[in-house]
């Protein structure tokens, strides 16, 4: 992709650039095939109060993808738990995109000069469990700048789940409530996110297999999105699928994961129907001794 089209897609298209929807972008191959559903339970869980590690070890994960418009994901999360019920979790989540080029109205041969543009967040939470429910908060520093202009802020994110009988659960969030300093003419604004669904666990003989549904709506792109997941599990060997539908963009995504000697090893790709990148991302998580 040239990269004065990747120049138009930050400014027209902030979803797929650099904006503040890159804190709503997939962290790990797990998010990125399953979908963002907030009854998803694990390192990086997206409902803050489903985050897990092992009770005798922490686990760290890394992340490296890339998104739409060549745009590169960067994802390192830790969690491990705290007293019997609790657990705290520390992330950090950068993206890039190098090589936008300034050129003068008049058509030229070479760029002017490069530039690039990024975000990051830092992120911490706790997650409890009360009974049958789990809580979870997070509050997330966050930076994003584009040539020479940066803005920072703060967000916060609020996690609920509820387990049922016969492998139900229900789960909500709301995150990225916060503020963000001036950026070029204005400041940008966090993209506010509501999201709900159910998950149900199936078990037979040594297969283990999760059925996901949610809907979200982001309040940046005004749509709400239908999101459909399943993680099958035998052995070491996991398989997981998804399928989103928005009012103007379908995805559908596949992966695959192994665990070795304890360390676990994940890859997911996504097509979409709009023809500008497939996504991919490979995660590692292991447990540090």
């Amino acid at each position: 992709m040239h990269s004065v089209f990747k120049f138009f897609l930050i400014l027209l298209f902030p979803l797929y650039g650099i904006g503040t929807q890159f804190l709503v972008l997939p962290v790990n191959a797990e998010e990125l095939s399953l979908g963002s559903h907030p009854t998803f339970e694990g390192l990086n869980s997206f409902n803050p109060a489903l985050y897990s590690a092992s009770t005798q070890h922490p686990d760290f994960s890394m992340s490296r993808g890339k998104w739409l418009g060549d745009v590169t994901l960067t994802h390192l999360g830790y969690a491990q738990v705290l007293g019997s019920k609790n657990i705290l979790h520390i992330s950090t989540k950068y993206t890039g995109l190098s090589d936008l080029e300034f050129r003068n109205a008049v058509p030229q041969d070479e760029a002017t000069s490069t530039f690039s543009s990024y975000g990051i967040a830092m992120k911490t939470g706790l997650s409890f469990q009360q009974g049958k429910q789990r809580f979870g908060v997070s509050i997330s520093l966050i930076s994003m700048g584009i040539y020479n202009e940066v803005s920072s802020g703060m967000g916060l994110d609020f996690g609920y789940a509820l387990k049922f009988k016969k492998g139900f659960m229900f789960g909500g969030t709301i995150q990225n409530l916060g503020i963000m300093t001036t950026l070029l003419n204005g400041a940008p604004e966090l993209p506010l996110r509501l999201s709900a669904g159910l998950s149900k666990k199936l078990t037979f003989n040594d297969y283990r297999n999760t059925l996901y549904g949610s809907a979200e709506w982001n309040q940046i792109s005004e749509a709400v999105k239908l999101k459909l997941g399943n993680h099958f599990r035998w052995n070491q060997l996991a398989i997981l699928c998804g399928f989103a539908s928005s009012e103007n963009v379908v995805e559908s995504s596949v992966g695959f994961g192994l665990n070795i000697h304890g360390a676990q090893i994940s890859y997911a790709v996504q097509f979409g129907s709009q023809n500008i990148g497939i996504p991919q991302t490979l995660s590692i998580q292991i447990r540090i001794p």
